[in-house]
C-alpha cells in the first residue's frame, strides 16, 4: 500500500502520503470532492467558538506550515492522544481507518427535531485511506458504508440521545472523509456485499470500537 505518514502534534495529527489522493469528505476545510495529500485533525477546546471558524482554520494551517491547498482538514473537541489507527487487508486490497470519537453530545437524527439542541464540539471523525482505484461512485458508497458502520457501531454499544432517550445515530458534529490512492486495482462499487464495502465495514467498526472502549474508561462510563 501507499502507506501514509501519520504524525501526532499534540494539538493536531497529520496522514500525509506523497502522492495526492481522491477524497470525498464533509471536512471543514477542502470538503466534497477534492484531491488531497495531507489529511488534518485537529483539536480544539471545547468552548471554542469563534466569530469566523473557516477563516481562523486557515490562519491555524498558515501557521503551522500546512499547505491548505494540498490538505483536507477537520476539528474535534477530542485529545490527540485518543487518536486510533488501524490497517486491514483482503488479498491485494488494504485500507487504513484513523479516527477520534467523542460521545457527549450523542443525538439520534429521527428525534432531533423535537428538541433544541446546543452545539457542541465533540464529534466522530473518520478517516479511511484505500489503496485502489475507485469511481466517483464507489467513493460515494464507501462513505455511505462508512456511516452507517458507525451508525451500527453506536447501536450496538447503546450510546443514547439524552435529549430523547433513543438510541443514537452520531453526535451533533460528526465527519467523514475516505481517500483513494487512484492506483492499482479498480474498485468500481463499494456497497455492503463488495469487497471493498465488507472491508470498510469491518476495518471502520473494529476501530470504532476501540475508541468507544477508551472513551469509556476515560469518562469512567458516564459519557460525558
Amino acid at each position: 500500500m501507499s502507506e501514509p505518514i501519520i504524525s501526532n502534534y499534540g494539538i493536531y495529527s497529520v496522514a500525509s502520503f506523497k502522492k495526492p489522493l481522491l477524497s470525498i469528505s464533509s471536512a471543514m476545510i477542502n470538503p466534497g470532492l477534492y484531491e488531497a495529500s495531507i489529511f488534518i485533525n485537529r483539536t480544539v477546546p471545547v468552548d471554542y467558538n469563534p466569530q469566523h471558524v473557516q477563516e481562523e482554520f486557515i490562519d491555524f494551517l498558515v501557521q503551522h506550515d500546512l499547505p491548505i491547498e494540498k490538505s483536507v482538514a477537520m476539528m474535534t473537541a477530542v485529545n490527540q492522544e485518543f487518536l486510533f489507527i488501524d490497517t486491514f487487508q483482503d488479498g491485494e486490497l488494504t485500507l487504513t481507518v484513523m479516527l477520534t470519537a467523542g460521545l457527549g453530545n450523542a443525538v439520534d437524527i429521527t428525534a432531533s427535531h423535537r428538541y433544541t439542541y446546543q452545539s457542541r464540539i465533540g464529534t466522530i471523525n473518520i478517516f479511511v485511506f484505500i489503496d485502489g482505484h475507485l469511481t466517483v461512485e464507489a467513493l460515494m458508497q464507501a462513505y455511505s458504508a462508512v456511516t452507517e458502520t458507525k451508525v451500527k457501531t453506536l447501536i450496538q454499544r447503546n450510546i443514547v440521545d439524552k435529549k430523547s432517550g433513543t438510541l443514537a445515530t452520531g453526535t451533533s458534529t460528526d465527519s467523514v472523509c475516505v481517500a483513494a490512492t487512484q492506483q492499482g486495482e479498480l474498485y468500481p462499487y463499494a456497497g455492503s456485499i463488495t469487497k471493498l464495502g465488507s472491508l470498510i465495514g469491518k476495518g471502520v467498526a473494529h476501530t470504532l470500537h476501540r475508541a468507544i472502549d477508551n472513551y469509556i474508561i476515560y469518562t469512567k462510563g458516564r459519557l460525558k
